[in-house]
């Protein structure tokens, strides 16, 4: 039992700098979420203002649905608020084990997650939610069948939407990271670049209305990022070579 416990000590002031962490951005969750929820109304009229424009109303069909869906709006502003906190705690715990240009490369992964993840939700707000209502809107308007938005049903939709935007501009980034790991290299990457570009453009077509102004504001930031992550990637692996060559 003694040479156990000597043999896991060295993790046990690792283990307790975590849980402080831990705890640390639980807080901030749970106080984003009741500031939240106290503000719910402000932010529910700021996401239900895409709607404005159709002249849609929501309504709700069950006596707690109102409270429910202001609870939910509330956990995900909660949860926006706490990742750049989280990504901040994240940094301070493997700061210590990092060396060199590797500091450089983690604050860049760990400032760019929520950047990211918050101008793709923004991209989403802007330019893909109204054309997807509109879609579902004028679907079927001529068969007579009226339609009734539920309140909680809308906010799910955009939060999807959102969510699905913010982890879409994430791919650069986490391209980046499998080539800073050397999961992919960088001839293969050079290779499908045409069709990495090409993708780039139909989902920018696809998740956009259709002009072209709206598919070129996605897709050109879109194809910076990831020549942006693939020259980032590469560096990172031609000075792993050098040092490596050194050793």
């Amino acid at each position: 039992m003694t040479e156990t416990s000597d043999a896991e000590s060295p993790w046990t002031p690792h283990l307790e700098e975590m849980r402080r962490r831990v705890i640390a951005v639980l807080v901030v969750f749970v106080i984003a979420v009741v500031v939240a929820f106290r503000f719910s109304f402000h932010i529910a009229a700021f996401l239900t203002d895409p709607l404005a424009v159709f002249g849609v109303k929501l309504y709700t069909f069950a006596p707690a649905e109102k409270f429910m869906a202001y609870l939910h709006l509330s956990v995900w502003t909660g949860v926006l608020a706490a990742v750049p906190f989280l990504c901040v705690q994240t940094a301070l715990f493997l700061w210590p084990g990092l060396r060199g240009r590797e500091h450089v490369y983690a604050v860049i992964v760990l400032f760019a997650v929520p950047v990211l993840f918050i101008l793709g939700a923004a991209l989403c707000y802007r330019f893909m939610a109204p054309f997807v209502f509109d879609f579902f809107l004028s679907f079927g308007s001529s068969d007579g069948i009226g339609a009734l938005w539920s309140f909680r049903e809308y906010l799910s939709l955009l939060f999807d939407l959102m969510i699905a935007a913010g982890l879409l501009l994430q791919m650069p980034l986490f391209l980046f990271v499998l080539l800073a790991l050397g999961f992919v290299s960088p001839e293969s990457v050079a290779r499908c670049r045409p069709h990495v570009v090409l993708l780039i453009f139909f989902l920018a077509a696809l998740l956009t209305p259709p002009d072209v102004f709206t598919q070129v504001a996605l897709g050109v930031p879109l194809y910076l990022l990831f020549e942006g992550a693939f020259f980032l990637g590469r560096v990172l692996r031609r000075e792993k070579g050098s040092r490596s060559k050194e050793v």
